[in-house]
């Protein structure tokens, strides 16, 4: 498992309140949609703060840049 940042950090600590709000609310008689939402919410933070933080985009189908085109269009 590798080390979280900050961010990451907060994201997981609000996800796990989110759950345990949802959970509550489950368990105290709350409405479906009253302890849903937040748990579903809290859900998805924690999945979130796993994600690659990396700022690089992967586009696997865009047009790729040629080098010698780009000096064609400079020059010409």
């Amino acid at each position: 498992m590798k080390k979280l940042n900050t961010t990451q950090k907060v994201i997981l600590v609000s996800g796990i309140i989110g759950v345990l709000v949802g959970i509550y609310g489950k368990f105290n008689g709350w409405e479906h949609d009253d302890y849903f939402i937040p748990f579903y919410m809290g859900a998805s933070f924690m999945w979130i703060a796993f994600l690659d933080s990396k700022q690089t985009c992967c586009i696997p189908f865009g047009r790729k840049k040629n080098k010698h085109s780009e000096e064609t269009k400079i020059m010409g």
